[in-house]
């Protein structure tokens, strides 16, 4: 379950277990052969991000935290800093191609614009992660991850490293396990299951299970979704009830073609308003 008590509990057994976590910009400038990289998505409450990152930094645990553009704001840059302070990698988690709605110049335009930002806080951006959306309609692209595909961003920022598309970077026959979904999945392919979709992902049924196989395989990736962790059991229990609820709710919805095409209208202009509203703050 998705309690802080369950995430002491991880980390206590990775540092019982002498298995040495890295961050994705240490993996990638050492070229380290064998590693765990545990990674954060932070895509809503900064607060809950920064919990997980005491409990890490208790157990001498160095982890990255990934966070969308809109986040950086007056109020959250202090926690985001503290987070920088405790060890952990402070970095992007992208997603300008369903932002901009496939408009490849504005993309660009707010990836280039959201580095400078990083910058100027003292962030350093060299690995990224896209942010992925089951329910935006798309047209002339698969998902966020075709930023990085395209040869002419990749070779504009040669200096960053995506996690997730260029994830053979980090060496061969990485295991990648995420919770999306309010469960734990080793993903069959975690830099094309946007466009093959007939690679079966497999279920793990714990943080037990996991440490298990963090023992027995070299190179590991675990993605995890702060805003899903808190202080309350019943509490964890009933976001998950609500998060299924909600999914097959909307998943009646998108069956109908009008109605899918309003929804991922919806998300789009919704992440331009929370843009907007929530001013983002150079330091």
């Amino acid at each position: 379950m998705f309690t802080y008590q369950n995430w002491d509990y991880f980390c206590s057994e990775v540092k019982k277990n002498n298995l040495k976590t890295f961050t994705a910009r240490d993996v990638i400038n050492n070229k380290s052969n064998n590693f765990i990289i545990i990674k954060h998505d932070v895509e809503t409450n900064v607060a809950k991000a920064l919990e997980l990152a005491k409990i890490e930094n208790k157990y001498g645990i160095n982890t990255t935290y990934y966070v969308q553009s809109y986040l950086l704001t007056k109020e959250n840059l202090p926690k985001l800093s503290e987070i920088q302070k405790l060890g952990h990698e402070l970095t992007y988690h992208y997603d300008v191609l369903d932002s901009n709605n496939g408009d490849w110049e504005e993309a660009d335009r707010e990836f280039n614009e959201t580095l400078n930002l990083f910058k100027e806080n003292d962030f350093i951006v060299e690995t990224v992660c896209p942010h992925g959306n089951p329910i935006m309609e798309r047209k002339g692209w698969s998902s966020n991850k075709d930023f990085f595909r395209n040869p002419k961003i990749n070779d504009k920022y040669s200096f960053i490293t995506d996690i997730v598309v260029d994830v053979k970077d980090f060496g061969e026959e990485v295991r990648y396990i995420s919770d999306a979904g309010y469960g734990y999945k080793l993903i069959a392919d975690i830099s094309n299951n946007d466009r093959d979709t007939t690679k079966k992902d497999e279920e793990i049924k714990d943080l037990k299970a996991i440490i298990h196989l963090l023992k027995e395989k070299d190179r590991i990736i675990l993605s995890t979704h702060p805003h899903r962790w808190g202080n309350s059991e019943i509490k964890a229990k009933f976001k998950k009830l609500f998060f299924f609820s909600l999914r097959a709710i909307v998943r009646f919805l998108t069956k109908n073609r009008f109605l899918n095409k309003i929804i991922g209208k919806f998300y789009y202009l919704a992440k331009k308003y929370d843009q907007s509203r929530n001013k983002r703050y150079p330091k």
